[in-house]
């Protein structure tokens, strides 16, 4: 088996992040703090103070990769979609358990290993200091929730 390069802090930088000018929404409004000098938005909503919410659970894949995603073999592809749909909320890191994605992914052992190999190759994923079932992945591929929020 190949050695590949653990990491102690993820390997990836996230790209795509830039500081814009800030623009009010249709209904919000830009308030000033005549005390701090701080601004805020506020924002209008019913008067039975209820908000649609999207409860369906989600995790973003970025278009810049797809090209990269798509030269995969299937069974890597497969275990990637693994990874997107069990990764949690602001992580860089996510759980690959090999007897759970062969029964899940319906592949055998051998192909997923192989597969993470291909993963690992590609730099799609990288190994995590310590751990042989927690890997770093790319957040310019696919991430779940704000990346804003983890932003160094």
């Amino acid at each position: 088996m190949k050695k590949y390069e653990e990491y102690l802090n993820s390997p990836y930088r996230m790209v795509g992040i830039e500081e814009r000018s800030f623009t009010t929404k249709e209904d919000e409004t830009l308030t000033m703090d005549p005390e701090t000098g701080e601004y805020y938005v506020m924002r209008k909503i019913a008067k039975d103070k209820k908000i649609l919410h999207d409860e369906l659970v989600y995790t973003k894949l970025f278009h810049n990769n797809i090209i990269p995603l798509m030269s995969l073999s299937g069974p890597s592809i497969k275990i990637m979609m693994y990874a997107m749909l069990n990764v949690r909320p602001l992580q860089e890191i996510v759980i690959l358990n090999i007897p759970d994605i062969a029964l899940t992914c319906n592949l055998a052992t051998s192909t997923v290993y192989n597969c993470i190999y291909e993963l690992l190759d590609r730099k799609f994923i990288a190994k995590k200091l310590g751990s042989n079932i927690e890997f770093w992945f790319d957040p310019n591929v696919f991430f779940n929730g704000n990346r804003l929020r983890i932003y160094k």
